[in-house]
Parts: structure tokens; sequence; C-alpha cells
């Protein structure tokens, strides 16, 4: 089904190759940034508050683990329905909508530390994961207005924005519970939640206001769009029939898995080493900073030698940072700060240039339908590696697990390398 993308706000005046239409990319870039660096600071500070507050509500540690997934959990429920709000009305309807639901969530899970209610606080942290799902399509509205030479640096100087909010967010929100050590019962948990709803609204109010003309309007009215395709799972079936795209997919969903599954239980195996809670919070602070500070990086070199030799890449980076990580008792930390962070860039390496070749391979009335279908398989396989990795480690140990994850970076840079190969050798033959 497609549906009619109305233009507005003069989005024909923009053509391509025009010094407006280069401003407006720059000037949209930063209306996004402005956007991800509250939504991804909202997110991280809820996802920190969580795990303690419903263990303290509970005393459950699968409760607890349940209740951090649900944020996970939301952003894949919300992939597809915010795709369909920005198919009917464009990429600010959609982000605005993603991070104002995010608020609502924020708000529920404020309230359920008050009235002591694990139920609320798992609805709540569901809808915060819509602000996640914000986040992440902001990177795709970030490459609506690029250029083939530029494409994946526009995407990764969105990504590289999550920085701020990502790496400070655990810190702010445990540090805003910390005023409130001497409070009684679960209210101390109250104050990172109402930061969570003022970062969410404000983001959601910088989108509605300043996204103008909207990215995904003006690239429709360039192509002569009649519509874009409403999003749906069944594209999923087009994308790995794609000779390329199909890569890309795959990238997404096995790095997404590797990165979550190794990163959720990392603190767990430290903790089992008595490490100082310090240095278990600089290992995720670092493990962050891998997945985005070096983004723009990551997006110059795609630009330069192309996707898929960057998923390669990302893939022999995943695997060293997963096998470093598995060989590494618990009680030595040196080893798994270095594995993390290799774990991390490795997530960047394959997400960044995932998300181009993806952006690059369809046209735009199928580009947001493509999109969404990607995240929401991406983030199920992160929310299901989640859940896994906890029992995995249960059964069997850390290292396995660890290791386990090396060994599906390595079949993904196998399987990235075998089709660049044919891909290669089908173009040469095409043009011999």
């Amino acid at each position: 089904m497609v549906q009619s993308l109305s233009a507005g706000d003069g989005e024909a005046a923009y053509l391509p190759g025009t010094r407006e239409r280069e401003e407006l990319a720059r000037r949209t870039i930063g209306v996004l940034q402005l956007g991800v660096i509250p939504g991804g600071l909202a997110m991280t500070a809820s996802f920190s508050a969580s795990t303690l507050l419903a263990d303290q509500m509970t005393g459950s540690e699968t409760k607890a683990s349940l209740a951090a997934v649900c944020l996970s959990i939301g952003g894949t429920l919300a992939g597809i329905p915010l795709a369909a709000l920005m198919a009917r009305r464009g990429r600010r309807a959609g982000l605005s909508a993603g991070y104002f639901i995010g608020a609502i969530g924020a708000t529920l899970a404020l309230l359920s530390a008050f009235a002591g209610s694990y139920s609320l606080l798992v609805v709540g942290m569901v809808l915060i994961g819509t602000g996640q799902a914000a986040n992440l399509a902001s990177r795709y509205a970030g490459a609506d207005l690029a250029t083939d030479e530029n494409r994946a640096r526009s995407i990764s100087l969105v990504l590289w924005a999550s920085t701020v909010g990502s790496v400070l967010g655990p810190t702010v929100a445990l540090g805003l519970k910390s005023f409130f050590a001497d409070t009684e019962g679960l209210s101390g948990f109250a104050l990172p939640y109402a930061l969570a709803l003022g970062l969410f609204l404000a983001a959601a109010i910088n989108l509605s206001r300043r996204l103008r003309p909207d990215p995904l309007h003006v690239v429709a009215a360039e192509s002569g769009s009649n519509g874009v395709k409403l999003p749906s799972l069944a594209e999923a079936g087009r994308v790995l029939a794609h000779p390329v795209a199909s890569i890309a997919l795959i990238a997404m969903m096995l790095s997404q898995a590797v990165m979550v599954g190794v990163m959720t239980v990392s603190p767990i195996h430290m903790q089992a080493g008595d490490q100082n809670p310090l240095i278990i919070g600089f290992m995720l602070s670092l493990h962050i900073a891998g997945m985005f500070a070096f983004s723009p990086y990551v997006g110059w070199l795609v630009d330069r030698i192309g996707g898929q030799l960057v998923i390669i890449v990302g893939a022999l980076v995943l695997a060293v940072g997963s096998s470093t990580a598995a060989n590494t008792d618990p009680e030595h930390a040196t080893g798994l700060l270095l594995g993390l962070f290799l774990v991390g860039i490795g997530w960047s390496c394959c997400v960044v240039a995932a998300s181009s070749i993806l952006t690059a391979s369809f046209s735009v009335e199928r580009r947001v339908s493509v999109q969404a279908t990607a995240d929401v398989l991406m983030t199920a396989f992160g929310a299901a590696a989640g859940v896994s990795s906890g029992l995995a480690v249960e059964h069997r140990s850390y290292g396995q697990l660890a290791s386990w994850g090396a060994w599906v970076a390595v079949a993904l840079g196998i399987a990235a390398t075998m089709m660049l190969v044919r891909n290669f050798r089908t173009t040469r033959r095409l043009t011999v």
C-alpha cells in the first residue's frame, strides 16, 4: 500500500546541488542532533534506574532484568507504527510523536516509584522504548537530504550526537537518585524519571517546531514520488532478496544481538569478581563511547571504501572484542574494558554501514518501510539476546556466552566477504 505524502513548507525549492539544499541538509542534521542528545540521555537515565527500582520492588533479579529489557521491547513494537506515521505525515510528525510517547512512559515510571507498582513500571518502560525508536529513526532522517558522497557521514553525525546523552545518562540518573538516599521507600527513583520526562518533552518540541521543511517531504517532492509505501514486516523478504541490502539487514541484526548479549551480562561478570562499581560504570561508559563517539570517522570510511567492506571490518572488531571479554577472568578489568570498547566500535561500523546501504538501495517510496523493518528486526534480535544472555550465563558461563558472540561475528564477516566477492564478480561480468 502506498500512502500519499503531501508536500508543503516550500519543499520543491530546495533543488539538489544548490547552496540552499546544502544549508538545509546541515541545519536538518543540527536539529536532529538536538533531538537525540536529550532523547539519548532520557533513555539511558530511565534504563539505569529501571533495574534498581524493579529489584527493590520485587526482590527478583529476573523481574529487574525484564523491566530493563522492556525498553528494547517497546522500541521493537513502536518501529512500524512510527514509520507508518512518517509515511503519512513526514519525519517531523513521526519523530516528535515518538519522543512525546516516551514522555508519557517516563510519567508512568515516575508514578510507579511512588505507588510501588511493578506493572506500572513495565508499561512505562515499554512506552519509553518508543523514544528509543525515535532516536534510531533520526539517523535515517539525517540521510534523507544527503548525497551519495556523504550519506554515511550524515547518518554517523546524528548517531555521534547520542554520545553525550548515552554516556552521561547512567551517571546523571544514579547521581540524582543519591540526593534521595535518605528517602524511605522507592520515591527516590522519581527524580531520574522526572528528568527523562523533561528531556523527552524538550526533544519532541524541538523536532515539532524546528524540523521544517520536513526532509522526507523535500526528497519526495524532488523525486516526483506519488507516495510513500506504508511499512510492513513483509518488506523483510524484499530486503533479503536484494543483492546488497540483504547483508546490511543481516549485519544490523547480528551485530545488535552480539552487542546486547555481551554487554547485558558483563556488569554481572565483573561484579562476581568483586570489582569496584566505579570500574563497572566506567566499562559501560567506555562501551557506549565505542558505539557512538567514533561514528563520524566510521561514516567517512563508509563513504570512501563502501559499506560492505566496513561491515567486514566491523564483524572482525566485534569478534576480537567478544573473544577478549570471553578470555578475561572476572577479577581482571583491563580485558573487559578493552573487549567491551571494541564490541562498541564493531557495532558502530556495522550499523552505520548497514544504514547507509539500506538508504541507498531503495527508492524514496520504499525507504521508510525498509528502514522501519530493519530497525524492528534489529531491536527484536537485541531484545532476544538480552533476555537469553542471563539464562546462558546461569546455565553455562560468561566466557561461553561471549565466545558464542565472537563466533556469530565471525560468521557475519564470512557472509559479508562472500557476498562482496559475489557482487564484485557479477559486476565485472556485466561490464566485460
